[in-house]
């Protein structure tokens, strides 16, 4: 891999004139080195003021993706040549051609030392490496770039493409992948000497939906900096299955602009503990510092550790590894976090301490179990299945609880997924837990559902999100990985600006 640092294009969801000379301005002040602008998504009537867009605050690139390369703009060769000659009359830099439909136009733009050309092809799904290869090997000519786009998994990229790369391509080739892997590959494309990187407008300054074309794509707030810091600039991750409603990118990358630190958080959605376990030595080998590890990956988390830190110890999963000295340490910042607020709890909000329910069998109910050992409260456990119920509350010398023999407690943490999208409806009678004055705190932050909200005020309780714990915990991440966490201050403003509701 080479030190060589690529264009960065900001692709751009604008679709007026004036929607994207604004975005191209924020693309400029972040750190971006071009806009693309996707005609594509146009209306006729906006793509027919396209001289509007000059002068740009950055060089522009033309893109008319076809529907059957993933756009919405035309597939027919004659009917996309009218529309890619129209942009080539404008004063674009780059003009992105589709290679097997617009070849034939080739000879009829502006030479390329005044419009480049990006000659680009979306491979469907299973095409495999062969494929890729054989594009990559077509090569281009002076002034224009090679773009090859593959859907691919994490493991994928790591057994099959990221070889062929470091044999193959070269400085005139971009290979992007879609999917689980792309914002990966990306991140590596300073190191594999691409000569550009694609990457979307810079991150809300709060937990919300970016606007994003292209989900694989890195802010570009994010991505300059990482570049600015040189080859040793660390990477870290988020990985589970699924982890696309994580905000743990939004906070790590907060605290790394905050305190001035370069490195790059990712999410990283892998679908199989093979592909998880297989996927850590090459993590560590191309620069990953650490990962933090959600479900279902925790157990796998803890086996693949070679050295174990005493919070997963004490709750017998893993979900924060480090890559330090040839070792992966998996310790549970879950458990550090969960201590935290319960402390909280009983010195200044009102719990006594004297005992708490549980709802949920799984690694957050086990943080929230070896915590409540740690400060001798008394622990009660109400799950689904009473078999695991029973078998979790015996490791952490809790007491199992049945739905029939539910009564009220003064805190009750609820640690299931149900508030997630897809999570299936709760199952546990949690109104039967709550009481007026009753402080439930969900691990859940954030819900899509409100359920366990609305079971707790129904029965007079006071609900809080797991927004807090989810701060605490990756707080507890970011000192494990940069030796401190970040400064009271700050962590008071992230909880402030986040959906916590305590």
């Amino acid at each position: 891999m080479t030190g060589r640092l690529p264009l960065i294009v900001v692709t751009l969801p604008g679709r007026t004139v004036a929607d994207v000379l604004r975005q191209a301005e924020t693309a400029r002040a972040a750190g971006g080195d071009l806009a693309e602008v996707r005609l594509d998504l146009w209306t006729p009537e906006d793509r027919a003021s396209l001289r509007g867009l000059f002068p740009a605050p950055l060089p522009l690139v033309a893109t008319l993706r076809s529907r059957a390369e993933g756009g919405g703009g035309p597939d027919a060769p004659a009917e996309r040549a009218t529309e890619l000659i129209a942009a080539a009359a404008c004063p674009f830099r780059w003009l992105d051609l589709e290679a097997d439909r617009d070849g034939a136009l080739l000879g009829h733009l502006p030479p390329t030392t005044s419009l480049g050309r990006i000659l680009s092809t979306h491979l469907p799904a299973g095409a495999g490496a062969s494929a890729l290869a054989e594009r990559i090997r077509e090569g281009s000519e002076a002034g224009s770039i090679r773009k090859v786009v593959t859907p691919a998994t994490v493991g994928i990229l790591l057994k099959e493409i990221l070889p062929l790369l470091s044999r193959d391509a070269g400085n005139s080739c971009v290979v992007l992948t879609t999917g689980p892997s792309g914002g990966l590959l990306r991140a590596w494309s300073a190191r594999l000497g691409f000569p550009l990187v694609y990457a979307s407008l810079p991150s809300p300054r709060g937990p919300s939906d970016p606007d994003l074309i292209e989900p694989s794509q890195i802010p570009v707030d994010r991505l300059r900096p990482f570049f600015e810091g040189g080859t040793d600039a660390p990477i870290f991750a988020v990985v589970g299955h699924p982890v696309a409603h994580s905000l743990s990118p939004y906070l790590h990358s907060r605290w790394m602009r905050s305190h001035h630190r370069s490195g790059l958080y990712l999410s990283l959605d892998i679908a199989t503990e093979s592909e998880f376990v297989e996927s850590l030595s090459p993590l560590a080998d191309d620069g990953f510092r650490g990962l933090n590890v959600t479900h279902p990956w925790k157990n796998a988390a803890l086996e693949a550790a070679t050295r174990v830190g005493p919070g997963a110890l004490r709750c017998g999963v893993a979900n924060c590894l480090t890559f330090r000295d040839g070792e992966v340490e998996g310790e549970n910042t879950d458990l550090a976090a969960v201590l935290r607020r319960l402390e909280e709890y009983r010195q200044s909000l009102g719990w006594d301490g004297r005992e708490l329910a549980v709802v949920g069998a799984g690694g957050a109910a086990a943080a929230t179990l070896a915590a409540a050992a740690e400060l001798g409260v008394e622990a009660y456990v109400l799950a689904r299945d009473g078999g695991h119920a029973e078998a979790i509350a015996h490791r952490f010398g809790a007491r199992s609880l049945r739905s029939a023999d539910a009564r009220p407690f003064s805190l009750v943490v609820h640690a299931t997924p149900v508030g997630r999208d897809d999570a299936g409806p709760l199952q546990a009678p949690v109104e039967h837990l709550v009481r007026p004055g009753t402080l439930l705190l969900d691990w859940v932050y954030s819900p899509a559902d409100a359920v366990v909200r609305e079971s707790t005020e129904r029965a007079g309780g006071t609900y809080e999100d797991g927004w807090r714990l989810l701060v605490y915990q990756a707080a507890a991440s970011f000192a494990l990985w940069w030796g401190d966490e970040p400064d009271p201050d700050e962590l008071d403003n992230t909880i402030a600006e986040g959906p916590c509701t305590a």
